[in-house]
């Protein structure tokens, strides 16, 4: 019903020019469906995640709540132990849909899943040997009374995290081929298991590895659905069934451009993915728990930014596959005004409001310094731009100026984090780190160094045989 509605708006807009109306109607119709599923998964989300602050700080208690949002941050962190497979595979499925070749795209899936699968099994027993190396307390801090419960839980957590490689990457897959609301409506009746089974573990005061279960672990589970779904399609095969000829040659594009998108990945978890073990290193684990809940006041705000800009990834690369300029151009000037505004409209509303949001979610149980909200809610905006450009630049495949850029800004943030926070003891300046390094990374390196390479994704190529 939606879609149908859908068709009928977008056929009354003037979107696209010539032979690439009908395309460009098509992905933002797409967009729009993905979008409005994504809404409502995104929803579900932040209501799982004020409930998992809500109903856990009063029984947990400052020390064990910052080791449970530790594993809640760290968990998109280490999304990039799939070594940005995941990444390469939807550039690639958006290339190969492009030009309408099944069969392509089916070796493509299959391979990329078998690959991720291997990668994720790999990764297995290097945490598993990691894991009884490292001194826990090292990077948690916990008391001696939780050392039980928290290797369990960093047990059960690793276990998740190997999982989702390869079912993330079937994620990836939907979004290269434009059915990204596929994972949304998988990813919102997670969420609808997740919540009552989490106000469940509340009232009986269970552990972290129990929370650890009910709400990531159910998300992880649920993405099964969409392995079967591409394979009932025969969009995924089996091992056996596989075309083991070009497996090779596939394996290695993969792994090409996956490199990059793994160094991209480096560059942002070291800018700012080990924010929570710095805090918890240099001022302890309370402070981590301030932190965590600041950054999730304005995840609504993130979070729906990304809900505008994801979707238009797999569009990038279908348009830059067909050579569709004028959607590359029009769509990023949306893309950068419309994320742009919003977010400083809804950041300065949440910064405003936010002593009443946190009376009514953490009552007295935590005291947040204003001077790190007024950090996380300048970081929103910044991050809402360039999230915005970073998708573009992903979905035209332009790599490489971003390594040099993120390359930049995760030197400036490292260093300025150790220094700041130490100097000053003050958990906000881990967060203002990150803004100063991704402004002057910005404006050193995109503006200045690459800028003729990127606007040439934008222009129409010249047709030298015509032209002569």
């Amino acid at each position: 019903m939606f879609f149908a509605m859908s068709s009928r708006l977008f056929e009354m807009l003037p979107f696209g020019v010539g032979r690439s109306e009908g395309r460009d109607r098509d992905r933002y119709r797409r967009a729009a469906l993905t979008i409005a599923c994504n809404v409502c998964s995104s929803g579900l989300a932040f209501v799982v995640l004020i409930a998992s602050v809500s109903w856990t700080l009063p029984y947990l208690g400052e020390q064990r709540f910052g080791v449970w949002m530790t594993f809640s941050s760290l968990a998109a962190t280490l999304s990039m132990l799939d070594f940005g497979i995941g990444n390469a595979l939807l550039n690639l499925v958006a290339g190969a849909r492009a030009g309408d070749d099944a069969r392509r795209i089916r070796e493509l899936i299959t391979h990329g899943v078998l690959l991720l699968g291997l990668v994720g099994a790999i990764s297995a027993v290097c945490l598993y040997v990691a894991l009884h190396v490292i001194d826990l307390r090292l990077m948690f801090d916990y008391r001696a009374d939780a050392a039980d419960e928290t290797l369990v839980a960093v047990t059960l957590f690793l276990v998740l995290i190997c999982l989702n490689i390869p079912l993330g990457g079937v994620k990836r897959v939907c979004h290269g081929l434009q059915r990204g609301w596929e994972q949304h409506i998988v990813s919102s009746i997670g969420y609808l298991i997740s919540l009552p089974l989490l106000y469940w573990c509340c009232l009986h005061h269970a552990s972290i590895p129990w929370l650890l279960s009910v709400t990531y672990g159910i998300q992880v589970g649920m993405s099964i659905c969409l392995v079967l779904r591409l394979y009932r399609q025969g969009l995924l095969q089996g091992w056996s069934e596989a075309a083991r000829g070009t497996m090779w040659r596939d394996s290695k594009k993969i792994l090409s451009m996956g490199s990059l998108f793994f160094g991209l990945q480096v560059g942002v978890m070291c800018a700012s993915g080990f924010d929570a073990l710095i805090v918890a290193k240099l001022l302890g684990v309370a402070e981590v728990a301030k932190l965590a809940v600041a950054q999730r006041l304005f995840q609504f705000l993130t979070v729906g930014i990304s809900m505008l800009t994801v979707p238009l990834w797999g569009l990038y690369a279908d348009a830059k596959a067909r050579g569709d300029t004028h959607f590359l151009s029009m769509t990023l000037k949306l893309s950068m005004l419309g994320t742009g505004a919003i977010a400083m409209v809804i950041s300065g509303l949440i910064f405003a409001s936010s002593p009443w949001l946190l009376s009514k979610w953490v009552g007295n149980h935590l005291s947040i310094p204003v001077a790190l909200l007024c950090a996380v809610a300048v970081m929103s905006v910044v991050d809402a731009f360039g999230n915005a450009f970073g998708i573009f630049l992903n979905g035209v495949g332009e790599l490489k100026s971003q390594l040099v850029a993120v390359g930049v800004s995760c030197t400036i943030a490292v260093s300025l984090k150790f220094w700041l926070v130490s100097t000053f003891h003050e958990v906000a300046w881990v967060v203002w780190s990150t803004v100063i390094a991704s402004i002057v990374s910005d404006y050193c390196v995109y503006l200045s160094l690459f800028r003729r390479r990127i606007f040439s994704h934008l222009r129409v190529p010249v047709d030298r045989g015509a032209k002569a």
